[in-house]
Parts: C-alpha cells; sequence; structure tokens
C-alpha cells in the first residue's frame, strides 16, 4: 500500500501518527486532508476547522444541511411559511444528492473520531510493529462514521488510538456494543466505572459491602448494577471475593490505574469474604476507556473494612509496571480507624454559683 503526502500536514510525525494514518487509509481507502490536531497542521488546516464549526452552528440554528465546497457555500432554504424549497431536479438528482449529503456527514464523523485519536497519540513515541487487524479496521469504520454525538466521537477516538496502541485491546464484540450505546448508558457506566478496581486473577470489581455508604458518599444505587446487568458489562447478582483464602497468603494489592490499596493480613486468621459487583469480558475492554483517578475515601471504605477484621491496609502510588506483571511503589500512608473522640470535660458538671 503506498500513501500520498497529507496537504498542510507536516512529513516528519512521530511513528504512532503515521501508524494512525495508515489504519485510517486502510479503513476508508484513501488517506483524507485530515485536521490532525493543531502542533501537526498549518494554519490552513486550523482555519478550515474553524469554518467547519461556524457551518456546523449555522446548520444546527437553522434546522438545515450546509454544504462547504471549497469555497462556496451552499444552504437549503426555507421561507416563512417553514415549507422547505427544493430545487426542480429529478429524482435522480435528488437521490444523489441526499447519498452526496450523507457521505459528506459520515467523512465528518469520521474525521472528528480521527483527531480526537490524534490527539491522544500526540505524546506517545512508538507503537507496536503488529498494526490493528484488517477486519477490526472495517469494522471499526463502519461503526465510526454514523457516530455524530461529540462525546461519543470523543470515546470512538480513545478507542482507535487504544487499538494503535495495543492491538487486540477492543474486541469486534465490544465495537458493535458501543455502537448500540447511548450517553445516557455510557454516563452510567463511567459512574460506575471510577470504584473499579483489579483484584487477584485480573478481576475487575467495585467494592460493595456498604452500600449505604456508596449510596450517600457515591450516589451508586443497586439500580445501576441492574442496568449494566442488562446492557451485557456486568454481572447481575452480587458475588464474593474471597481474600486470604490461602493460608500462605499474607498481603493482597488491590489496584487501580496509578495507585494500590495494600492489605496485609495481620491478624487476620481466616478467610475474608467481601461483596462484588463484576464487570464482564466487554466490561473490562470499556475500563481502559474510562479515568480512575485516586479515590482516598473510597480506599478508606474498603481498607477500614479489613482493619476491622484485624487486618492492615496501606495506599500506595505505583512507580513502574514491570513486563512479568509485578509493580513497583511508594507506600502514601497507612489507613488507620480513630478512636472517638471524648468530650471535653467528661463525667463533670460545672455549676454556676
Amino acid at each position: 500500500m503506498t500513501f500520498r503526502p497529507l496537504s498542510g500536514v507536516k512529513t516528519s510525525l512521530t511513528k504512532p501518527l503515521t501508524r494512525l494514518i495508515e489504519v485510517v487509509s486502510s479503513g476508508i481507502g484513501a488517506v483524507f486532508r485530515p485536521y490532525l490536531i493543531k502542533r501537526d497542521a498549518d494554519a490552513h488546516a486550523y482555519e478550515a476547522n474553524k469554518l467547519s464549526e461556524t457551518l456546523k452552528g449555522i446548520a444546527e440554528k437553522q434546522n438545515l444541511p450546509v454544504v462547504y465546497k471549497n469555497g462556496p457555500v451552499e444552504m437549503w432554504q426555507k421561507p416563512e411559511d417553514s415549507t422547505l424549497i427544493l430545487s426542480q431536479v429529478d429524482l435522480t438528482d435528488r437521490c444523489s444528492n441526499r447519498i452526496d449529503y450523507q457521505e459528506r456527514k459520515k467523512q465528518e464523523n469520521i474525521e472528528k473520531i480521527t483527531a480526537t485519536a490524534a490527539n491522544e497519540l500526540a505524546h506517545e513515541t512508538d507503537v507496536p510493529n503488529e498494526p490493528p487487524e484488517e477486519d477490526w479496521i472495517t469494522r471499526f469504520f463502519n461503526c465510526a462514521q454514523d457516530i455524530s454525538s461529540d462525546e461519543m466521537q470523543e470515546l470512538w477516538g480513545r478507542i482507535l488510538s487504544g487499538e494503535i496502541k495495543k492491538p487486540g485491546s477492543y474486541s469486534l464484540r465490544t465495537l458493535e456494543f458501543i455502537k448500540n450505546l447511548t450517553k445516557k448508558e455510557a454516563h452510567t457506566f463511567e459512574q460506575v466505572a471510577k470504584l473499579a478496581i483489579q483484584i487477584p486473577g485480573d478481576t475487575w470489581v467495585v467494592i460493595v459491602h456498604n452500600k449505604t455508604w456508596l449510596k450517600d458518599n457515591r450516589q451508586i444505587f443497586p439500580m445501576h448494577q441492574f442496568l449494566l446487568g442488562e446492557l451485557g458489562v456486568m454481572y447481575p447478582s452480587d458475588l464474593s471475593f474471597n481474600a486470604f483464602e490461602d493460608s500462605k497468603t499474607t498481603e493482597i494489592a488491590l489496584f487501580s490505574d496509578a495507585h494500590l490499596l495494600l492489605l496485609k493480613r495481620g491478624e487476620i486468621k481466616t478467610k475474608v469474604q467481601i461483596p462484588i459487583w463484576k464487570f464482564t469480558g466487554i466490561g473490562k475492554e470499556l475500563l481502559s476507556l474510562t479515568q480512575k483517578p485516586l479515590d482516598e475515601q473510597y480506599f478508606n471504605y474498603i481498607g477500614k473494612f479489613f482493619i476491622q477484621k484485624k487486618g492492615k491496609a496501606l495506599i500506595a502510588k505505583i512507580k513502574s509496571r514491570l513486563p512479568d506483571g509485578r509493580v513497583a511503589y511508594d507506600i502514601a500512608k497507612e489507613i488507620k480507624i480513630e478512636p472517638a473522640s471524648e468530650p471535653d470535660g467528661k463525667g463533670l458538671l460545672f455549676l454556676k454559683d
């Protein structure tokens, strides 16, 4: 496959961005003139982007399709009585115009998704030698071309960049699932996913031993599990995580993105069973698209449960991840249960003379 230079884009692109161009070329048949990112596009590409935003605003305000053809701008017109004026053209031409408009819209969707992927890859320096599979690329762009919501386009852009960085990250089944995902459903998943923790066995779960705490502090309710269970990204029933089931286990690490909760056996004599909501295979793939910043209160909520069982709990920051699965970390703090403070003057009553 040969590639022609991109108009308005510098030729000294990084390997990840070059791979992105190759993937897009393979997916839609040719390398179009993308507005990858302002850093790698000239002023003309940036101006075209701003013009595109302006035209989109006009179209949304007037509820009319707007067409930009390298200079001229065309718009269907609507008189005061709100009836649509159509040109005196035959059926074949009207059909051609409709298809042309639809294809331009699909192209715009693909370019916006590609722009998001480019931004995600902007600071990457390398990618695997193995590119995404051809079947995956074809399925991706067949799905992505119909995604017009800005929020969902950003999600699809992250999927594309993630697959370029690590081919095989997202299955064809997951692509089909996300294609039919609504913004409301995506928001529900993201809300619950912020509490996702990886337990031993590469299993991702939400710890739910105290659902009142989840309801009062994170607005997470049992109905969220039910909804995500219906979608197929979470198991519909509560399950259990058995900690320290093996008598030889002295510590267990629960992982978030950049932090871990280190549980130490301490004086725990028997296994500790804790209720969990477990993500399915598709749910696990989607978790890589969400950000999970340190939620110290959530870690405390879990850690104190084990402390009450006579164990210990520490929060640590991950320094690096080794190829064999081990991690290097620095302890940030030890979780403790503070004794209830006693009021001043306990047992004393002061009376005025």
